[in-house]
């Protein structure tokens, strides 16, 4: 990453004036494109932009004026897709190990429910007997850039398996239960196409074993490149490719059906920047820390999956490069926002700009060494709006006393 090219220097050194630091600052029109693109490479398919990557209200907004629906995982992300305007056909539930309490609650949203236990199929049926609902299949094929990533194989705890199909369907017909879904996801983080494809053939296969369907969900995981070395998918090719796979078998399947698909870094990624400030810079015997006002509980990729950002500082410092950590304040050695960088050290007081953090940044974010969440900023070509502020002291201890009657 030169430079953060949709925030410049200027900038920048403006918002953090204004607003102070850490603050995540999010590219209305870079979401836009991505969006378009998606809609560009699968014109015929339901696009459920996966909102665990980044739930902010005002990107979520965004997306729904994209023309994106949204895949949810939680009953508080059914609620705020509906708060923020998404109509109830274009969300669908992905939960995993719900409670009765989560099935009941996104019924009552009256939205797709997809359920990957004989468990979680059995409790539905006795919580909305008749109800259309959605299978989540493991067909042994997973993939990603980090173990942590890879929903699918023998060692997910993600689906059903092939051999628990024939119990699936009767315990839906037990209850009356319409399967009209069928879906699967493999990881994320995706960069084969080829990959991909080996995972939808299974999952197409088993067409033939459910007459009800109408739609087939093929999952997201698109890949993002990272790294300097790392090239963008070509999301064309990945679009006919795919589509013409399905067409294939939605012909031979006899009856109407769609292709749903749930990307969610793809969406908002390179959308999002995470912006800190040099607090303390310290030399050891063969590097240099370089401490910022951000760390693991506003961006815990680098210390959960060992992701790589890009990260430049402003501003530019016209110096010989040196090995250097970028870390944060929290009590733990695996604080690192960047690590083993060559590049030149800035001075205290100078920014750090962290790339590709608009997915799974903020929404992993936590309140631990109760540090508060940064703020965010959404900005749209020359305009720009806060659209959440940074929490304070009360936000981060809020409590109820409870006291015995």
């Amino acid at each position: 990453m030169k430079g953060p090219i949709w925030l410049g220097p200027k900038r920048a050194a403006a918002l953090a004036e204004r607003f102070g630091t850490p603050f995540y600052a999010y590219s209305a029109r870079t979401l836009r494109t991505r969006a378009r693109a998606l809609k560009r490479a699968f014109p015929d398919a339901a696009i459920r932009y996966a909102m665990k990557a980044n739930a902010c209200p005002a990107l979520l907004a965004e997306v729904r004026r994209a023309g994106l629906g949204v895949d949810t995982v939680s009953p508080w992300e059914v609620r705020l897709a509906r708060e923020v305007g998404f109509r109830r056909k274009e969300i669908i539930y992905s939960g995993n190990m719900p409670s009765d309490d989560d099935l009941r609650a996104v019924h009552r949203e009256g939205v797709m429910i997809n359920l990957d236990a004989l468990s979680s199929l059995r409790r539905f049926g006795r919580i909305a007997p008749g109800a259309k609902v959605s299978l989540r299949v493991n067909l042994d094929v997973g993939g990603g850039h980090h173990p942590h990533v890879i929903t699918a194989g023998p060692e997910s705890k993600f689906g059903l398996a092939p051999e628990e199909l024939p119990e699936a369907r009767a315990i839906a017909a037990e209850h009356g239960l319409r399967i009209v879904g069928l879906h699967q996801h493999i990881g994320s983080g995706i960069f084969d196409v080829g990959l991909f494809l080996e995972a939808l053939d299974p999952l197409l296969a088993l067409l033939v074993d459910f007459p009800d369907l109408e739609f087939v969900d093929a999952g997201g995981g698109f890949g993002v490149p990272y790294r300097p070395d790392e090239k963008a998918i070509d999301l064309e090719a990945w679009g006919a490719a795919i589509t013409e796979r399905f067409r294939v078998a939605a012909r031979r399947y006899g009856r109407p059906l769609k292709l749903m698909l749930e990307p969610g870094r793809y969406v908002v990624c390179e959308a999002g920047l995470l912006v800190a400030r040099v607090t303390t810079v310290k030399r050891t015997r063969d590097r240099v820390f370089i401490g910022t006002d951000s760390g693991m509980h506003h961006l815990i990729r680098p210390a959960l999956y060992q992701a790589w950002h890009p990260v430049v500082t402003l501003p530019a410092r016209e110096r010989s490069a040196e090995r250097c950590f970028v870390t944060g304040p929290i009590c733990e050695s695996g604080d690192l926002l960047a690590e083993e960088r060559a590049m030149p050290v800035p001075d205290e007081g100078d920014l750090v700009v962290v790339g590709n953090a608009g997915a799974y940044g903020f929404s992993m974010a936590s309140h631990y060494n109760l540090r508060a969440r940064p703020a965010e900023v959404m900005i749209d070509g020359d305009d720009w709006r806060l659209v959440r502020p940074r929490e304070d002291y009360r936000d981060v201890v809020r409590r109820r006393d409870v006291r015995r009657a």
